[in-house]
């Protein structure tokens, strides 16, 4: 007897609990629920938001480019040293021929090595920079936001955007 009473306070808290939430948990999901921008209305704010779309896949090939060219400079770093290590345990220090070998090799490698910590690097950190600063104003202003696509294929038909700073 004494069970099926625990049982049967079971069943009705969890019929109370129920019944809670689809009385008032309407309101409460709708209060858990983000709160978006509203979609862009007029032609111009979508038409900001398609060349900002431009803007960063524009900006996001450079900034790949860079990182590529960049990898590409610290692979042939790593080659070099490898042939530096080789080249350094061989070398004869009585052969001139062997020392000038060895040398030039290590000049090839101190120039590549200030290319890797000069103006690459530092293109390629704006190139990064130019990128996610488009992408925070993109996320900021246009992700997620529906959009009216008769509008939306109105602006894209005659869609011209400014070049890139």
């Amino acid at each position: 007897m004494a069970a099926s009473m625990g049982w049967r306070a079971i069943a009705l808290r969890a019929s109370l609990v129920a019944l809670a939430m689809i009385g008032g948990g309407t309101s409460a999901a709708r209060a858990q629920t983000p709160s978006y921008p509203p979609p862009p209305s007029t032609a111009a704010e979508v038409a900001h938001c398609l060349c900002l779309r431009q803007a960063v896949d524009v900006l996001g090939r450079d900034m790949a480019a860079k990182q590529a060219a960049l990898e590409q400079i610290h692979q042939e770093l790593g080659r070099i040293d490898a042939q530096l290590q080789s080249e350094r345990a061989r070398i004869d220090v009585n052969d001139p021929r062997s020392v000038a070998r060895f040398r030039q090799l290590l000049d090839r490698r101190d120039a590549l090595f200030r290319r890797s910590t000069g103006a690459v690097i530092a293109d390629t950190r704006a190139a990064v920079e130019r990128y996610n600063a488009r992408v925070n104003e993109y996320n900021a202003r246009c992700a997620n936001r529906p959009t009216d696509p008769v509008l939306l294929s109105q602006v894209q038909a005659t869609l011209t955007c400014p070049p890139l700073n």
